[in-house]
């Protein structure tokens, strides 16, 4: 039987937040279950050295529209948009103030959440610990499980498990396209890819990945007034970009190391685009088991960081 504790209240409704001064009404309470607990959070990420790691806007979107379909019948949708209001506005270092109605509630819900977007962090447990408490009164809230696919399909390095926030310890980015216009649709194929391995299989991950890969380089021929064949495969244009690319051309220490580990990356291209004709969703045949396409996809996740790289460091030279 869950053990019951009477607490005062904000005047919304709810118990007001760890840490922070909202106006209290008196004579209000709820009854909250000891079950509610904060996100736990290392403090490396409480207290981090150096910079922080932001969310993007997209990202935030996300998690803005996750928070607008969080609904229940017993509870104002315009409190419940206040709760996240309040939990961003304490992790941002804002000041919070209810709004005068549901449509300010949900702009001003915006404004603090792009506050506390600067700490992801920060960012992923007030949202997580604001589910928590509306979950306690009754309000239908998304699981962990829906936190960490938004952070796994735009390269967060951060992951909630056990109600414990923590790096990924298998994370890779995909590579931040330089030019938006030239690169969007392959972040976004890798971001799709991602997104799928960890909470469906990952096999069905490979054609994206495939696609995403084989229009970079071919952009990249381009890019460097490269001939390119229309019907060119995936392991002949990395293989013609290696040759005549300037920017991959490895003329730095331990040159012919770095040949050899390329030739590597040849050879681990012609496995993929086998393992995406043959073993993925494609096609009709038998899919790779999660670790097997994992192993696979992070292999093209390490190419085309090189080649993001390489391409960088041409441009700074």
């Amino acid at each position: 039987m869950t053990e019951i504790l009477t607490i005062d209240c904000t005047a919304t409704g709810f118990p007001p937040l760890r840490g922070s001064k909202p106006a209290r009404e008196l004579g209000v309470c709820t009854k909250i279950g000891l079950s509610t607990l904060p996100i736990e959070m290392p403090v490396e990420l409480r207290f981090p050295m150096g910079g922080t790691v932001p969310l993007t806007m997209d990202a935030v979107q996300d998690f803005i529209n996750l928070a607008r379909r969080t609904s229940s019948s017993a509870v104002g949708r315009q409190d419940i948009i206040e709760r996240f209001k309040e939990y961003f506005a304490a992790a941002s270092g804002d000041q919070y103030a209810r709004s005068s109605s549901l449509s300010w509630s949900e702009s001003d819900l915006e404004y603090h959440a792009e506050l506390a977007a600067s700490d992801a962090p920060g960012f992923i447990a007030a949202f997580c610990d604001a589910c928590e408490m509306l979950e306690s009164v009754g309000v239908a809230v998304p699981g962990h499980q829906y936190v960490n696919n938004i952070l796994e399909k735009h390269g967060v390095p951060f992951r909630v498990k056990n109600n414990q926030l923590a790096e990924a310890e298998d994370h890779l980015s995909p590579p931040v396209p330089s030019d938006d216009s030239a690169e969007s649709t392959v972040s976004r194929a890798l971001a799709d890819a991602k997104a799928l391995v960890g909470h469906s299989n990952a096999a069905s991950a490979i054609d994206r990945a495939h696609t995403a890969l084989h229009a970079y380089l071919i952009k990249l021929c381009e890019d460097a007034s490269i001939h390119t064949d229309s019907d060119i495969s995936l392991s002949k244009a990395f293989k013609l970009l290696r040759r005549e690319h300037p920017a991959l051309a490895p003329d730095g220490p331990r040159a012919e190391d770095i040949t050899k580990i390329l030739q590597s990356f040849a050879s681990a291209i012609d496995a993929f685009s086998t393992i995406r004709n043959k073993a993925s969703l494609a096609h009709a045949n038998d899919l790779l088991e999660e670790p097997e396409a994992t192993a696979a996809l992070n292999s093209i996740y390490t190419v085309f960081r090189y080649l993001q790289d390489c391409i960088k460091r041409s441009g700074n030279a």
